[in-house]
């Protein structure tokens, strides 16, 4: 029975160059029919969830009617003990919205930053400014709203040591428990892919190894940090280390019984696009995600064993096991090994 569940609000008010991910600049009333059917199918589920997580799109740029009407919803799937995220854009949070998200159990809030320079900002589309982040993460945590994860981007050709340092230290001033650095990958569909932008990958990995060096949170997974163990993303370990999550709404995925789907179609009507995977498939998904954790993978359990003994000799070179957990000896080098497996 899965106990995670991923919700998927695909619209946005703008579209930033980055992005590939399914979104949409779509009226209101779309908006309000889409909500209310994947209100109906979440309500569907019977049992309480160890995670919710409403990503998107831009999931807090709904109106508060609707915003609220998915939030109550999701809210009777939540225990005492349930991590419940939303992803937020700085510019939509308001007082009004931060008393919904209380009223609705909302306990974690993953915002998009992106950069602490408003140039870069305005270069890759984010309508908000460092100054607008600075406010929201004040105003939710004078809320009692701590548990904040914020993203950021690096890898860009523009990308200072300078603006990284800007980074990091808007993560200590403004006290965030949990952030992500994402590497820019130049997607198919992303603006910046059609107007021909061309990624230095030495600037990138430089860029890296400068954060690496730098960063006074501890690294517990591939693209995120942390002050300390308690701020884990719970929902996020769910993937990486493989367990059954529940996907809802129009380009959400899913994974339950060895089987991943996508919901696939428009906003008005998508279907699950079903992928049973056979026992290689099934324990490749195992070692490629358990591997991005710098824990790695609890040999203890039988399924996590049965995939490092089905992959074991392609991958000894790039693994070692410590207290019978298999982790990589270098996580930056996490395509390598998958490489290898295929």
């Amino acid at each position: 029975m899965a106990k995670h569940l991923y919700i998927h609000i695909p619209f946005c008010n703008s579209i930033c160059a980055y992005c590939d991910f399914v979104r949409f600049v779509c009226n209101n009333t779309i908006k309000h029919e889409y909500i209310n059917k994947i209100v109906k199918q979440i309500s569907s589920i019977k049992n309480k969830m160890d995670s919710i997580y409403i990503g998107g799109g831009t999931p807090n740029s709904l109106n508060n009617v609707d915003l609220f009407n998915l939030l109550n919803t999701c809210k009777k799937l939540c225990s005492t003990k349930t991590e419940f995220t939303i992803e937020c854009n700085p510019e939509f949070i308001n007082q009004e919205q931060i008393d919904i998200f209380k009223k609705n159990k909302i306990n974690r809030i993953s915002l998009g930053v992106q950069f602490a320079n408003d140039k870069l900002l305005k270069q890759f589309g984010r309508k908000h400014d460092v100054q607008k982040c600075v406010d929201a993460i004040k105003l939710l945590q004078s809320n009692k709203i701590n548990n904040i994860s914020c993203d950021f981007i690096y890898g860009i050709n523009e990308l200072t040591n300078v603006i990284i340092k800007k980074d990091l230290e808007f993560i200590y001033k403004n006290k965030i428990p949990h952030c992500s650095f994402y590497s820019l990958e130049l997607k198919h569909n992303s603006k910046l892919t059609k107007d021909g932008y061309k990624i230095n990958e030495e600037f990138q990995e430089q860029q890296l190894q400068y954060i690496e060096k730098n960063i006074k949170y501890k690294r517990y997974e591939v693209s995120n940090w942390v002050i300390n163990k308690k701020y884990e993303s719970v929902h996020n370990k769910a993937y990486w280390l493989s367990k059954d999550w529940i996907g809802i709404g129009l380009g959400a995925h899913g994974f339950e019984d060895k089987k991943i789907y996508e919901n696939v179609g428009t906003v008005k009507k998508w279907n699950k696009k079903i992928t049973k995977l056979s026992n290689k498939d099934y324990y490749f998904q195992i070692i490629m995600m358990g591997l991005r954790l710098k824990e790695g993978l609890d040999l203890n359990n039988k399924t996590y064993k049965s995939a490092y003994d089905f992959f074991g000799d392609k991958i000894k070179k790039y693994t070692m096991i410590k207290n019978n957990h298999l982790s990589a000896k270098n996580i930056n080098l996490i395509d390598n090994i998958l490489l290898e497996i295929i």
